[in-house]
């Protein structure tokens, strides 16, 4: 069965991404990676906040920005609907 990466951007509004992958633990590690990626951006993002609040108008924009940078964004892997429908 083919697995696809299905992300839901602020927990809710799904999107497909069209990745499939061969198996769940695969389609899984790509959701891994891109919540990594989320946390690295958001936090590099507010290393430079807290370093200049008066241009970032830290703290008041964390929230913005968390939800900007995907912080409330995650992921799912679905069967994919070509395998689904294949008979095996």
């Amino acid at each position: 069965m083919k697995w696809m990466l299905l992300v839901l951007i602020y927990g809710t509004i799904p999107v497909k991404t069209g990745l499939v992958f061969g198996t769940i633990e695969e389609c899984l590690k790509a959701e891994e990676q891109m919540r990594s990626e989320y946390t690295r951006v958001y936090n590099a993002w507010r290393s430079w906040a807290e370093a200049n609040p008066k241009d970032s108008q830290y703290p008041d924009s964390q929230k913005f920005n968390w939800r900007r940078d995907g912080m409330e964004t995650t992921g799912t892997c679905i069967p994919h609907a070509e395998s689904a429908a294949a008979p095996d």
